[in-house]
């Protein structure tokens, strides 16, 4: 499910309210997360944390796809 559809669809929320609850300054803010579907860490965090993980932060921010990323077997480990 993508942020846009939601904030609206299922939160009913407009951009400014949804700022508010993530702890945004600004609905522009808002606007920019959704067109992008990218955040800071922190951000898409807070997003996952609100959607009771309807939306994976991983999605949203490659430093915490990074860190979930399940480490690779060294190939000294994989024998």
């Amino acid at each position: 499910m993508d942020i846009a559809t939601f904030r609206k669809d299922v939160l009913g929320l407009t951009q400014e309210e949804f700022a508010r609850r993530v702890g945004l300054k600004s609905k522009g803010h808002v606007s920019d997360i959704e067109r992008t579907n990218r955040c800071s860490p922190k951000v898409a965090l807070l997003i996952e944390r609100l959607s009771e993980g309807k939306i994976d932060a991983a999605d949203l921010s490659a430093s915490v796809a990074m860190v979930r990323k399940p480490a690779k077997p060294s190939s000294s480990q994989a024998a």
